[in-house]
Parts: structure tokens; sequence; C-alpha cells
């Protein structure tokens, strides 16, 4: 891609003085890198991780990025925050995060769903402007642009569970997804190496460098500096490829300012670095969803690591603060062994009994919106890099353990002889008759029952209280006129939904706003046509 300077191939330091810097090459900064170059803006975005560029691979025509191998540990260690290992402080909790260029849109299942209604009325109430009317144009421009499409390819993990539901009598329904002629290798995960996954890297950020964005990889944001209630300065080293250490340094000073869209953990760490607090608020109300899973083992193969991750969902149990939604998707083998407990033989027998024979589901759980509890806190340890303290709510504990019930029971329901859950020590459930067990799994202890998320949010929350609020309503991070915090750090609470959809339709928002704010035009061009793939909302 052309418009791309590669960090590790950088031989002195540099200085730039761009008009806007985009810190994240994520959802939102990738949104808002092409719709400020649309308006005619200079735009540099700083990516912390490597460039993928299109390189054919595998003597496949259509195999069109050569670094995306499918390779499980390769790709995790490249793709993925802290080689895909980053754990909360007391190692409870596994978080997966990208970094690399397009960010999570580069190793997320694709999963699009719009921001649950219940959320956004809450949200109103903390003094957000954002409701299911007013984001529809914006929502509208992300299903149209990627597109968003209904692809009822179902795999095994997806089958089972339309067929354990529709014997429950629990609605299941299809997930619509960002991809294109789909070729089912199930690698979303590690990044499509076929380019069917409308990504930040197939879409957003091409068309921002056709605009005249520029875009730097390998490129770590150290801090900002900021006198006078402005952002003067960007100070970010570059990264060697394979050790990931220090090079070069690279200073911005952007003429116009700066936008945060490193995601929920780096976006607090950068700004805790630069010493800029917002009365010691930032980096606290952090949430995520966490994610309980189980195997189902079947009698027949299952070849779980193919197919469309995700795209079979049950919006059943979604309502309420401590909803959930149970999802569906591929899994891989270094994946699945690295999610249990287990090691040795009984691991080797996990995988031999299970992993072939296997199918999953999971349950992404809402938090946030018990007010007496703080949830998350990213601070900083002693090399200054984030680490996320965060505690499970009671309420939110006793929904997980339901979770893990209703999806043993869809699994015993669709044939499963048994359905595998990742505690320590291993629980396995061969009929109702276990439940009782799920009960005693201990959540959110290290070395006790895995946790994941996919999903941070918040820690720069927006909102309208001084004591709590991070962000103002039009994006502007309080006490600096020209920073903008555009990812889902200004979440005040989780989501409840797959947020990818809803970080595009804001960092829309934004763009917007800035561009209104500097006399500059902004349009939305993908209005008409298109298929609604969400025929309730």
């Amino acid at each position: 891609m052309a418009g791309i300077t590669e960090g590790r191939n950088v031989t002195e330091s540099r200085t730039l003085t761009p008009e806007f810097c985009i810190i994240g090459s994520g959802a939102a900064g990738g949104v808002c890198a092409l719709k400020l170059a649309e308006a005619g803006f200079d735009v540099l975005v700083l990516e912390e991780g490597p460039n993928i560029p299109k390189e054919r691979g595998h003597g496949d025509e259509s195999h069109v990025r050569k670094l995306f191998t499918e390779r499980e540990v390769d790709m995790y260690r490249t793709l993925y925050q802290e080689g895909g290992s980053r754990l909360t402080k007391d190692g409870g909790i596994k978080v997966m995060q990208g970094r690399c260029l397009g960010g999570g849109t580069t190793v997320n299942w694709s999963a699009c769903l719009p921001p649950r209604v219940e959320t956004l009325e809450h949200w109103k109430t903390l003094g957000l402007p954002f409701d299911r009317e007013n984001l529809r144009p914006y929502l509208k421009e992300v299903v149209n642009y990627l597109p968003i499409v209904a692809n009822d390819k179902y795999n095994t993990s997806a089958q089972k569970f339309l067929d354990g539901c529709k014997n429950l009598g629990i609605e299941a329904i299809n997930l619509p997804n960002n991809t294109h002629q789909c070729r089912e290798c199930g690698s979303c995960g590690v990044g499509c190496p076929y380019d069917r996954k409308m990504s930040g890297i197939v879409r957003w950020l091409p068309d921002a460098v056709t605009k005249g964005a520029s875009i730097y990889t390998d490129a770590k944001v150290d801090k900002l500096t900021a006198s006078g209630g402005r952002v003067r300065e960007v100070q970010a080293t570059f990264l060697d490829a394979k050790t990931r250490r220090t090079k070069h340094t690279l200073t911005v000073r952007p003429t116009i300012g700066v936008l945060l869209a490193a995601g929920a953990i780096n976006t607090p760490a950068i700004l805790l670095r630069s010493k800029i607090t917002v009365n010691n608020r930032v980096g606290k109300l952090t949430h995520i969803h966490p994610v309980t899973i189980c195997i189902g083992r079947y009698k027949d193969k299952t070849f779980p690591a193919y197919g469309v991750p995700d795209n079979m969902w049950s919006p059943k149990f979604e309502a309420g603060q401590t909803g959930f939604l149970m999802e569906t998707g591929s899994f891989f083998p270094v994946l699945t062994a690295s999610a249990t407990l287990e090691h040795g033989a009984p691991l080797h027998q996990l995988m031999n009994e299970y992993y072939p024979f296997g199918a999953i589901m999971y349950a992404h759980h809402t938090t946030g919106f018990n007010p007496n509890e703080e949830y998350g806190t990213v601070e900083l340890d002693n090399y200054g890099e984030p680490d996320l303290d965060y505690k499970l709510a009671g309420d939110n504990v006793k929904a997980m353990r339901e979770s893990l019930k209703v999806m043993s029971e869809i699994h015993l329901e669709a044939g499963a002889l048994s359905v595998y859950h990742l505690r320590n020590p291993p629980l396995v459930v061969k009929s109702k008759a276990d439940f009782a067990e799920i009960d005693r799994i201990k959540f959110g202890e290290a070395q006790r029952a895995s946790v994941f998320t996919v999903h941070v949010m918040g820690g720069c929350p927006m909102g309208t209280n001084d004591r709590r609020a991070v962000v103002n309503t039009d994006f502007t991070l309080r006490g600096l006129s020209n920073a903008w915090v555009v990812d889902a750090s200004i979440f005040p609470t989780g989501l409840g939904a797959n947020p990818q959809v809803t970080i595009y339709a804001l960092a829309l928002w934004a763009s917007k706003v800035i561009c209104e704010k500097h006399g500059k035009p902004f349009a939305l061009h993908h209005q008409q046509g298109g298929v609604w793939p969400w025929p309730k909302y």
C-alpha cells in the first residue's frame, strides 16, 4: 500500500508536522483517517504494530497477503498485543487485542451487531448524545461501505448451536458479518490471507491513503507533550520488527491536533505516561465483555477450525445490566490448548478426544452498569507499560455461570456426548444433573477458570459528570482543546454487543464534529441502497 512507511526500515530519527496525528489504525483510527483526509486535511496515522502488505503467498493466486501464514504461533506473536498473552494484572483474565495495521479489525471474527438500544438509553442519562435514530445514518454508512452481509454458510459449531436452540425453543439467528465471498478457511482470528474480510487494511486505510493520508507502522507512541491547554507534540519510537526494541525516534508536531484511537488499554496508557490524568480519572471505569466458553464433544469429527467463525447467535439473554450474547466460532488447536488449564498427559488426552470432535459456544457478558463497582482500572507498571486491574462483579459472575448452564444444555440437546468446561480441575458435564458443579467454578482467579475478553472499553469515559467523565460530548479530552478520543475508550459502560460497528459509527460522528469545527466538508456517501442486516433494529 503506497503511503505507508515501515518504521523497521527507518534509519534515522524524524520530525513531522501534519495537521492531524491519529494514534492507532484500528476501527476508529481507520475511519477518521479516511474522513479527515477526504476533507482535505494532512493526516498522519501512527501504528505500533507491523504493516501487512499485499504479497502473494502459499502459491495460491487468491492468497494475497504473504504475512498471513495461518500458522497460529507466528500470527499471535505478530498480530496481537504481547503476542496474544496479555493478561489482567492478577492473571485471571486473558485479553486478546490486535497490534498490527488495522488493529482489531484485522484479527476479529467479523461479527457485526449494532449497539444495544438499552445501552444507548443508559448512556443518554450520562449526557451522551447518541440514540438509535441519530446513529442510524452512520450505521447505514458502515453497512453499505464495508459492506455488512448475512452469511448463512454455517460451520459445525453454528449448526450444533442452531439444532440445540431449536430443540429448546431458544431463538437463534444469523449474525451478519463484514465478509465478501468468504473462503471459509476459518482464519479470521489470525488475519484473512485472501482479503475476503472487509477489515481496515482492505477498506478504510487504503481509501485513506488514496485521499492523501500517510501511515507509519512500527511506531510506538510514548507520550504527548501539552501546554496551554493544547497538545504540542507526540513523541514516538520506531521499533525493530523482530526484537521490538527501540531504534530511532519520531517527533510529531501536529498543527491542528491529535486523535487518540489506540484502544481502551493503550489510549489511557499513553495519557498516563504523559501525566494527563483528568482529575485522576484516566484509566478508571474500564470495562470488558468477559467471555465464558464450553466445548461439546460429538460422535463424529467436526473439523472445528474451518468455516465462517462467527455467524450464529442468540439474543435470548441479551437484555439487562448483566445480559449475555451467545455466539459460536471456529477454534484452532493452539488457541484451544492455551485456553485450557491442562498440561502433560491430560492436555494430550483432551486434544485427542475433544478437539477433533468439538464444537464451541461462547457468551459475551455485559458489564459496567452497577454504579457501586469500579470494574477495571488501567495502570502503568514499573516499565511504563499498561496493566489492567480488573475484578469481576458478583452479578456478572452469577450471569457467567448461568450462560455456561444454558450453553451446556444447548450442546446436550444438539447431541453432544459431553461438555468440557475450562476449569481447574476440569469439569465435564454429561447431563443436567451435573450442572450444580458449574456453580462452583471460581471465575476471575488465576489458574482456576479460563476467562477471556476480546472487547475492552472505557478508561476515558464520555459524559457530562465532572466527577466521572474524561471526554466531553464533542470527543475532546477535558482540558485539551485539540485532543480528541475516538475509540472505545469513551464508552462509559460495556456495550453489550460486539463493538466493531459501534466504534465505526461513532468515529464517523467524531469526524463530522472535527470537520465542522474547522470549516471542512463532511459527507456520508453510502446512504442509498444496500440491505439493512438487522431487521428488528
